[in-house]
């Protein structure tokens, strides 16, 4: 049976690296995993829409190109028991749940990515052992050690309960979302500052971590400051999306033509008709 390549390296402490899908798109999904340049590749069903057949297509597409060495995620909405059953049966290998704010939250995420005894997932779906590269029996029994559970953090309620969230049995990561934690704190939203409230719910967060040696990670902008989290352990690092290469790329091309100065944001949030232009 293939590993859960992402699992196992946030198990041994190695960082694994990744990126959004926001344009779910097939054929630049495609062009993107056969480049084997991120360990895992995400699907969010949380804020982009997405089709459900199409993303169905996504996570097996990850799988195939790379042979496993790619691992296809899905972020899911809270409480969605349908959408974690849904992704996990079309080929997911691992769930982000976003906005967890309880301890229950957090086990109810578990209990339905997890087959029997641990969780209630349900033994249907016949497409997601072909991403291991096992039959279907093996890989419900082999299932509930190879699926990612990770559970997002971005809220002072979660912080709060940061401790009791750590203690459920099942997690294996914990997401820290940086611009909503910001907001959440009354903040700008930004993917990471030097703000003493959030560098101290960021630190409480960590230091549960690092007690119940739980792999943590976030989002980031670019390469620069995925290396300053790892020198600070984090290990799961999403490094942008497919919309934010493209735009970037464009952007940076259509700045340099017009002598245009980088913006103070990215360049998928700038418009050429606002007035930095």
């Amino acid at each position: 049976m293939r590993t859960n390549t992402t699992l196992t390296k946030l198990r041994n402490g190695h960082p694994a690296i990744g990126t959004w899908l926001q344009l779910h798109h097939l054929h630049a999904t495609r062009l993107l995993a056969a480049q084997g340049c991120f360990d895992w590749m995400l699907v969010d069903f949380e804020h982009t829409p997405v089709d459900l057949s199409v993303a169905a297509h996504l996570f097996s597409t990850i799988s195939d190109i790379t042979q496993g060495r790619v691992t296809p995620l899905a972020r899911v909405a809270t409480g969605t028991i349908e959408q974690i059953k849904w992704a996990l049966d079309c080929g997911a290998q691992g769930i982000v749940v976003p906005m967890v704010n309880t301890p229950q939250e957090a086990a109810d995420a578990v209990r339905f990515a997890r087959f029997p005894p641990q969780g209630e997932r349900g033994g249907g779906g016949l497409a997601p052992h072909l991403g291991f590269g096992i039959d279907r029996p093996q890989y419900m029994q082999k299932a509930n050690e190879q699926i990612l559970v990770g559970i997002q953090i971005e809220t002072k309620q979660a912080v709060a309960n940061i401790e009791a969230i750590l203690d459920v049995p099942g997690i294996d990561l914990i997401f820290i979302g940086p611009n909503d934690l910001h907001m959440s704190l009354g903040l700008p939203a930004r993917f990471w500052s030097d703000a003493p409230d959030f560098l101290a719910a960021v630190e409480r967060v960590v230091t549960g971590c690092h007690r119940r040696n739980i792999a943590y990670g976030t989002l980031c902008r670019e390469a620069r400051v995925v290396k300053e989290r790892i020198a600070e352990g984090f290990t799961f690092l999403g490094m942008g999306s497919d919309v934010h290469f493209m735009l970037t790329f464009a952007g940076m091309q259509y700045g340099e033509l017009h002598n245009l100065a980088e913006p103070q944001e990215t360049w998928c949030n700038r418009v050429a008709l606002d007035p930095m232009a």
